[in-house]
């Protein structure tokens, strides 16, 4: 805006309580009553909150109660979540005042600095939130995929990536705070003086192009080495499900670049910077659900929960009893559970000595076992057949005597892997993916 100490003070207090822009022909300023779209915010700031606290609730129970340990990606974690809710609140803040979606031309010039300076502080704060959360999960799939002492090539690109991401967030944060000389310019329209030699709006579209780059980086560093890996369905569901969050973090910060280019083509500021903050709490919290999520398996793994409720259901669906006959025609024997009885009559041998037993399996077919009648005498194994045609093998030897040896062999195939058993610890084996060692 031009000089405001030319003008009388009739003349500014009218342009201050003006609007901040100018409307397009034929649209009235509305100061009192703007027209907004607070529903999306009061409905996607709640969701993306309670999601990311879960998650970290997961991180923390499971390294305090089950590992019991705290490492550094746990300190990343607490600070990226610290200024997470940071946002949180200037996001409720510009909830209350102007609104979502609010078009600047509504919003009258004297009220823009308090609008202004809030999104100004929540952009610093994005910026800590990705640098430590994004390092937080690098360093826990360093831990997890690097074992102690290799520097094989997931090693360098996992480190070179944090090295490239801590420079270029602390550059972009530089840039952004002093964009303007003095700061109070960056947020205030009506401050007198001072320049602007760096143009925010490149640097916030250069942040979002390499902002997306480095996401899409960190989802497919670690695929060759999982999906390598011998697992489980339920352990591949799982590593689905965090694939499938790390692309919904990609898409959003796609959303997110899309944003910025759009408010960089406008001069309605406050209604682009909407779509701007919304893609931004959703971006952050995807990266807080891929960090904290898997720790939920732990837990499970730790307070046997899935097993406890595999228990409770069966307990309730053994309220409802099915009624079944054993046997076949006409004997009328009736069982609530066929496979629950632990002992059963063999009704072809009419034998009382000999009681079957019925070992159970996980609620499958089981294996029928039996006593051994002792009244029948020792049946007569290889090994004692043999011993009746060594020569010179008393027939009543004495105690302590030694009678006969044997020699055996055992031997464990890792398909390819017996040197490392022979001149290690089987690293190769139990870490296939590394092939370079200190």
């Amino acid at each position: 805006m031009g000089d405001a100490s030319s003008l009388t003070p009739e003349q500014l207090q009218a342009l201050l309580n003006g609007p901040a822009l100018q409307p397009p022909d034929g649209v009235i300023p509305n100061f009192d009553s703007r027209e907004n779209k607070n529903h999306i915010a009061e409905a996607v700031i709640p969701i993306c909150l309670v999601a990311t606290t879960i998650a970290v609730f997961l991180r923390v129970y499971a390294r305090i109660f089950c590992i019991k340990k705290i490492g550094l990606p746990d300190v990343l974690m607490t600070i990226a979540f610290g200024c997470y809710i940071t946002n949180i609140y200037f996001g409720y803040r510009l909830l209350h005042n102007p609104g979502v979606f609010v078009h600047t031309w509504d919003i009258q010039l004297k009220d823009m600095s308090s609008i202004l300076y809030p999104l100004f502080l929540s952009a610093s704060f994005y910026i800590g939130v990705v640098l430590t959360i994004k390092a937080a999960i690098l360093l826990e799939w360093a831990r997890i995929f690097i074992p102690y002492g290799v520097r094989n090539v997931f090693f360098w690109c996992v480190y070179g990536v944090l090295g490239a991401n801590t420079i270029f967030y602390i550059i972009v944060l530089f840039l952004m705070n002093f964009a303007c000389t003095p700061v109070e310019k960056n947020w205030d329209p009506l401050f007198v003086g001072g320049s602007c030699p760096i143009n925010t709006q490149a640097v916030n579209i250069a942040s979002a192009v390499l902002n997306l780059c480095s996401d899409i980086f960190i989802l497919l560093l670690p695929q060759r080495i999982i999906w390598g890996l011998k697992m489980s369905r339920k352990t591949k569901t799982g590593v689905s499900i965090i694939f499938a969050i790390g692309i919904i973090c990609c898409i959003a910060a796609i959303f997110r670049l899309d944003a910025e280019v759009e408010y960089t083509k406008s001069t309605d500021i406050i209604y682009k910077t909407s779509p701007v903050l919304l893609w931004a709490l959703a971006e952050m919290t995807c990266m807080f659900l891929v960090f904290g999520v898997p720790s939920g398996a732990k837990i499970m793994s730790d307070t046997h929960l899935s097993s406890k409720l595999t228990t409770s259901l069966r307990s309730l669906r053994g309220k409802f009893p099915r009624r079944s006959t054993l046997g076949g025609g006409g004997t009328g024997a009736s069982s609530s559970w066929p496979r629950s009885s632990m002992m059963m009559n063999n009704s072809s041998h009419a034998d009382s000595s000999r009681t079957y037993y019925r070992k159970l399996e996980n609620g499958h077919g089981g294996m029928l076992l039996t006593t051994i009648d002792s009244s029948r005498g020792q049946q007569m194994t290889e090994s004692v057949e043999h011993l009746k045609d060594q020569a010179g093998v008393p027939a009543a030897p004495e105690a302590g005597m030694i009678i006969r040896t044997t020699h055996f062999v055992t031997r464990e195939d890792y398909d390819g892997y017996e040197h490392c058993l022979a001149i290690g610890d089987g690293y190769d084996r139990q870490h296939p993916w590394a092939k370079d060692r200190i």
